[in-house]
């Protein structure tokens, strides 16, 4: 069989011909905080709704939580890419939750 390069073109090139990748800036994805009520009975003293939004997978987007008369508002911080993902687990988790607005997060200037 004949080659089409001689020998030497196919030697690796020296380190310092390769071609740098830098060009791909990376986007924060777009955050959201989305809202949500939980009902928090008077005789339910171990928040027994809040506990299992907490131990389920949405556990790690909960930010803030606030206990107002008989209930318990509870902030998640979510990618919008995520809120089909959240609003499903909510529904099938807690389906007694209220579901409050969904505000765009300002973001910081530091923050990545």
């Amino acid at each position: 069989m004949a080659l089409t390069q001689p020998i030497g073109e196919l030697a690796p090139q020296p380190a310092s011909r390769q071609v740098q990748r830098n060009n791909v800036i990376p986007f924060p994805s777009t955050r959201a905080l989305l809202h949500v009520s939980l009902p928090h009975p008077p005789h339910d003293h171990a928040g027994t709704q809040l506990r299992a939004l907490l131990h389920s997978p949405l556990g790690v987007y909960v930010v803030s939580t606030e206990a107002v008369r008989n209930e318990i508002r509870v902030q998640l911080d979510i990618a919008r890419e995520d809120l089909d993902f959240t609003l499903h687990t909510l529904l099938s988790t807690l389906p007694a939750a209220t579901i409050g607005p969904l505000k765009r997060r300002a973001g910081t200037a530091g923050a990545r």
